[in-house]
């Protein structure tokens, strides 16, 4: 197994990983804070988790050491322990905030291929 760039290949298909751990941030301008903020785990099309990350509304932030900061800042780790993959195809991560979808990056899973090349 191993991750290159935006892809992570393993030996064979199905596989199932033992955990996988993704960091998402989600950043807004201070004078607009989340006042809702759902973040889901997308395989494929499926969603796999989904984590409401202001259950009880929004969060007043903490002083800052910063005089006048423009943005505020969330950050959650989602463990995904076990992650099944039955197939090639693609994780994705996206929000939903109080008035839009906000879509990350994908992360791909696909089989190593056998080389052609002969030693």
């Amino acid at each position: 197994m191993g991750c290159y760039g935006n892809e992570l290949l393993v030996e064979n298909l199905p596989s199932l990983l033992p955990k996988l751990c993704v960091q998402v941030r989600a950043i807004t301008p201070i004078d607009k804070p989340f006042t809702k903020l759902l973040i889901r785990a997308k395989m494929n099309d499926e969603i796999i988790a989904e984590i409401n990350v202001l259950p009880n509304g929004p969060i007043t932030p903490n002083s800052s050491v910063i005089d006048a900061p423009i943005r505020s800042e969330l950050s959650v780790m989602i463990v995904l322990s076990p992650l099944a993959i039955a197939e090639s195809g693609k994780l994705r991560i996206e929000a939903e905030t109080d008035d839009e979808i906000l879509r990350g990056g994908v992360l791909l899973f696909r089989e190593i291929l056998p080389s052609n090349h002969s030693s």
